[in-house]
């Protein structure tokens, strides 16, 4: 690996993280932020972008050749356009590359989803530093998710792999091989039912619990269930199998036996895992076990999964 200089932006609803890292050694050499209105227009934020870069440079005393955007929504990736994003809805139709590029003397700018450049910097610098093989769950107010394949991050030919979330664990009722109940708060905004993030996000959770006449609290909800064997804990426990059953599938789409657990709600992951690790051995194809293992890099893993993207040769 050439020893130089790589910097990364993570594009949020009302803020851009960056950083910069060496090449060489994965050593972080400067952060920073830039927090923005969430009206605020796209020509704004690409000045931001650029000058939040030329800072992280400076401080890091060096030069960057291509730059990494990581951003939440789907993207047309020759041109770094954004084609949806719900939580930044003023850069649709806009190219980031482009935006950006302009800005820092037309440099190149390569962009890719906030979930996916997670799972890339995790996997680089974080829980997944000696796996080569990977996917990275965020619990949050949905499931995003992101997967890398032998030390590559793998997005599919259209590049919407790795939308882990929407993996259906929970059948819609069809009157034929399926005849349980309808539950409407699986029907879920992507327009399918019983996908994996109706039932283990932490908005799921929530929702769970007060279902089940308990404190929706997520942090007081899992203590609970760390220090008695009561409700609590057996809702975590159920919760962690649904999520077991999302990770089955990556087990058996992709050979991926790593798994790793972050977002808000991850923090919650030592009472989920017995119940994904049970339902995972109940359902093990094959003879490897699977490992579950928090997320380690926290706010960073956006921007250094977006910084390594530049030294990707596709």
């Amino acid at each position: 690996m050439a020893d130089q200089l790589l910097i990364g932006l993570d594009f949020g609803g009302m803020s851009i993280k960056g950083g910069a890292v060496s090449a060489s050694d994965g050593k972080i050499l400067a952060r920073g932020l830039r927090p923005f209105a969430p009206d605020v227009a796209a020509a704004e934020i690409f000045t931001r972008a650029a000058e939040l870069v030329l800072e992280l440079e400076s401080a890091a005393g060096g030069s960057a050749e291509r730059i990494g955007v990581g951003c939440a929504g789907l993207f047309d990736r020759p041109t770094g356009t954004v084609l949806a994003s719900a939580n930044m809805p003023n850069l649709v139709g806009e190219s980031l590359s482009k935006g950006v590029g302009e800005g820092l003397g037309g440099r190149e700018v390569l962009v890719e989803n906030d979930a996916n450049v997670a799972a890339f910097g995790e996997q680089w610098l974080g829980a997944g530093l000696a796996e080569d093989s990977m996917a990275l769950l965020t619990l949050g107010t949905g499931v995003g998710g992101g997967i890398v394949l032998g030390n590559e991050l793998f997005v599919g030919p259209g590049g919407n792999a790795g939308e882990i979330g929407h993996t259906v664990i929970f059948p819609k009722p069809s009157g034929s091989y399926y005849d349980g109940p309808y539950h409407e708060e699986l029907a879920c905004p992507c327009g399918s039912y019983g996908c994996l993030e109706r039932l283990v996000s932490a908005s799921a959770a929530k929702r769970r619990a007060r279902t089940a006449g308990l404190n929706d609290d997520l942090p007081v909800l899992a203590q609970a269930a760390r220090e008695a064997d009561g409700p609590e804990r057996r809702l975590m426990h159920e919760i962690g199998r649904d999520l077991g059953s999302g990770l089955s599938t990556l087990v058996t789409l992709f050979d991926i036996s790593f798994f790793v657990i972050g977002g808000g709600f991850g923090a919650a992951l030592d009472v989920l895992r017995p119940g994904a690790e049970e339902l995972l051995e109940e359902q093990r194809y094959g003879t490897g076990a699977s490992r579950i293992v928090p997320a380690t890099l926290g706010s960073d893993a956006g921007w250094i999964g977006a910084a390594r993207l530049s030294l990707r040769t596709d």
